[in-house]
């Protein structure tokens, strides 16, 4: 069996439906049949709906209260199989073993943080697919639960079913000895926490009077990439790595824990470091008590300040209160431009002496036109359609609170009318859904032609570049796009209510550089007589950038290495 030829992208409940998302590689789905196996008895149990969608895609439907011959789904562990000629058993996709592709308050964070176990690390993010039915009455509590696991003995992807029909006073009891029990379980992540913080100490102390140490961290990449990428390459350009030690301890995206040794060496190195760059939320730092004289550098990888993030969100859903302590040791933030200073500021909880207007490092490259050849080339060659195009990136942000709930709302697109401006225009669209958008986007198979799906791609850099006109809606890429000076739209159906649960830090309205229409007949309308309301880039510009030379980088080294 090849484990890698079906892969499991969503897992998601309809009352008593159950439903799963997938696709396959190398298989004839046509040709074979789907269900539930379980591993102790080999039972197997027909899905009640199979859809083939298109390109090896293909969604599941499991009545669970008539599954077994018209009685509900039994308590057990099973495999999600294909069988054609073999049985092939499904495994997860990438994404769902991305912990930035959760919502994770900073509590969950530092628990998954903690976790040593590679399949301890990845239930804990399944955990977010758990389902369950309740029933109580006067004598009985009755639970019904679907647990997605990954099998510490075989690796595979199960489905745990557990039927739990216990009498109260049965409950109470086995509660009970659950409450006994949790504190041992609890021994273990504070033991890791220890060893961590004994290590942080003694480097710490050992090391006081270091000051030729650099760090490079992130808990959201796995390699040098983004801001970390510019500012590490413009130290050696400067070559300031003949003065001072360069390390580098990175954590992937996906969930692969650090190794044994890295265990030991990050937090000897967290205590030694006279300067340690960030580029997003680590939370391991946050809890250490650091030496005066060291420099924590978040260089954070958004541009500008447009939706509110950390204690910009107190009060709200999953924002931290003011007691908390995340973000609050860092000594110096860069920011693009001097309105971002009293955002970040509060946003982070520090002074505004510490946030600096000089610019963002990533952004450099919009300047380097040998980058920008370069990289158009490389596109073309990836996508020769695009040649000779008036090309469209349609690239919206997601609906609902986080990745448990994130969705895009497919039916304000009206592929129709779409296809038919392209064909008018010459045009083709690259559609970029928020990678936190588990529903894959289904492109009607008679207007392929004028639509790319692009979702895959993580960072779209260089997409931006090949783009002629960006349609969004609150997206932070547009600071990006808007340094290139090209025209945008905002297709804001939903304005009000993304207001109310997410936030600006400024009215929406008085911000965006471009036009804003609500519906889509407006949009079509706009493409058509070329109105993006391209005048108010000039305003947006100046105040989203301090700087608008390319030498971000340059001057963020200087600034923290030779103190201009």
């Amino acid at each position: 069996m090849n484990k890698h030829n079906i892969k499991i992208d969503n897992i998601y409940w309809e009352r008593i439906q159950l439903h799963i998302e997938g696709h396959t590689h190398g298989l004839d789905i046509n040709n074979g049949e789907f269900f539930l196996k379980d591993v102790h008895t080999n039972k197997i149990f027909k899905p009640n709906e199979f859809k083939v969608i298109e390109n090896g895609a293909f969604r599941l439907r499991f009545n669970i209260a008539i599954s077994d011959d018209g009685s509900y789904l039994p308590s057990g562990h099973f495999n999600i199989i294909f069988k054609n000629d073999i049985e092939y058993i499904a495994n997860l996709a990438e994404k769902l073993l991305d912990p930035l592709s959760y919502d994770m308050n900073d509590e969950s964070r530092s628990k998954y943080e903690f976790i040593i176990n590679e399949n301890d690390k990845i239930n804990f993010l399944l955990n977010n697919f758990t389902h369950v039915f309740t029933k109580i009455n006067q004598t009985k509590e009755i639970v019904y639960k679907v647990v997605p696991i990954i099998s510490d003995k075989s690796n595979k992807l199960i489905l745990k079913v557990e039927f739990s029909n216990e009498t109260k006073i049965l409950k109470m009891i086995n509660e009970k000895i659950k409450s006994f029990k949790k504190p041992y379980k609890n021994i273990s992540y504070e033991m890791r926490k220890i060893i961590f913080n004994s290590i942080f100490i003694i480097s710490k102390t050992i090391n006081k009077k270091n000051r030729n140490t650099v760090l490079f961290t992130s808990d959201s990449r796995g390699n040098r990439t983004g801001n970390i990428k510019f500012i590490y390459e413009e130290m050696m350009k400067q070559g300031l790595e003949k003065k001072y030690n360069l390390h580098e301890m990175y954590k992937s995206n996906v969930s692969l824990r650090r190794s044994k040794i890295d265990k030991f060496i990050f937090p000897y190195l967290l205590g030694k470091a006279k300067y340690i760059f960030l580029d997003d939320y680590h939370p391991l730092l946050y809890h250490l008590n650091f030496r005066k004289n060291q420099e924590i550098i978040q260089l954070w990888h958004a541009v500008g300040s447009f939706k509110t993030v950390g204690y910009s969100r107190t009060g709200m859903k999953d924002g931290p209160f003011f007691n908390s302590v995340n973000h609050r040791n860092y000594t110096k933030v860069y920011v693009s431009s001097e309105k971002d200073v009293p955002n970040y500021a509060e946003a982070f909880g520090i002074l505004e002496s510490k946030i600096y207007p000089l610019g963002i490092p990533r952004t450099d490259m919009f300047f380097d036109d040998h980058y920008k050849e370069i990289a158009v080339q490389k596109v073309q060659k990836s996508y020769p359609v695009l040649k000779y195009k008036n090309i469209i990136l349609y690239a919206p942000t997601f609906r609902g609170s986080g990745h448990y709930t994130a969705y895009y709302p497919y039916e304000m697109l009206d592929f129709e009318k779409l296809a038919k401006y392209c064909s008018k225009t010459n045009s083709i669209i690259l559609l970029k859904m928020h990678p936190f958008v588990r529903k894959g986007l289904v492109i009607p198979e008679i207007y392929k032609e004028y639509f790319i799906d692009i979702s895959e791609y993580r960072e779209i850099n260089d997409f931006l570049l090949v783009a002629d006109i960006l349609i969004s809606d609150y997206s932070s890429l547009i600071y990006e796009f808007a340094i290139l000076k090209k025209p945008m739209l905002f297709y804001a159906f939903d304005l009000e209510e993304y207001s109310l649960n997410r936030g600006f830090y400024e009215p929406y309205n008085e911000f965006v550089p471009g036009k804003i229409v609500n519906t889509f007949e407006e949009l079509i309308d706009s493409l058509y007589r070329n109105d993006f309301e391209q005048e108010k880039l000039t305003r947006f510009l100046k105040k989203s950038f301090y700087y608008l030379d390319g030498k971000s980088s340059e001057r963020i080294v200087k600034h923290i290495f030779r103190e201009l």
